[in-house]
């Protein structure tokens, strides 16, 4: 079902670099609760740039177009609040860099990861009531803010989907998902 493949040069060192900046995204992300832009839009017109250097203007439409498709896959939620800009720019820029196929694997990897770093969140903020209180943050909204704080105790642990990505891009360099078209 899966495929251990070690890519070659120069799709090796675009997903290295992909790799090495959701690294720093993680970093901004953990540190400030913001990817910024000046991290993400580098990384878009780098990985147009690269593509079009290597691979012609073929490379640069796919890369376009792969930026197109990173971007939507975290729009619908960041529409409603859910997830920031930043990790939608994030997702674009390592889709830019890397092409659709290793995005899409980025993209699954970072959600089937996510659901636990969730549920290891909400278990660490309210112990044995962490259900109850899941449930009323996504009946009042509360999800928006990325923690509900528990005026009992301190303010807790805060959740980051920047942790989630750079993991989902190391695993996908390493670990591709064998998408057919």
């Amino acid at each position: 079902m899966f495929e251990i493949t070690v890519p070659q040069p120069p799709d090796l060192w675009l997903r290295l670099i992909a790799v090495t900046a959701s690294v720093i995204g993680m970093y901004t992300d953990m540190r400030r609760g913001r990817i910024y832009n000046w991290l993400t839009f580098p990384m878009i017109f780098s990985g147009w740039l690269l593509n079009l250097y290597w691979f012609g203007w073929a490379g640069f439409g796919y890369s376009f177009l792969a930026t197109l498709a990173g971007i939507g896959l975290y729009l619908g939620p960041a529409a409603v609040g859910i997830i920031g800009m930043g990790d939608v720019k994030l997702l674009g820029g390592i889709a830019a860099l890397a092409g659709t196929r290793f995005v899409i694997s980025t993209f699954l990897y970072s959600c089937a990861l996510g659901i636990p770093h969730a549920v290891l969140i909400q278990r660490l903020n309210y112990g044995k009531d962490a259900l109850p209180m899941l449930m009323a943050s996504l009946s009042s909204g509360a999800y928006k803010e990325k923690t509900i704080h528990n005026t009992m105790t301190a303010p807790g642990y805060k959740f980051y989907l920047g942790i989630d990505l750079f993991l989902g891009a190391l695993i996908a360099t390493v670990i591709e998902i064998p998408i057919r078209w």
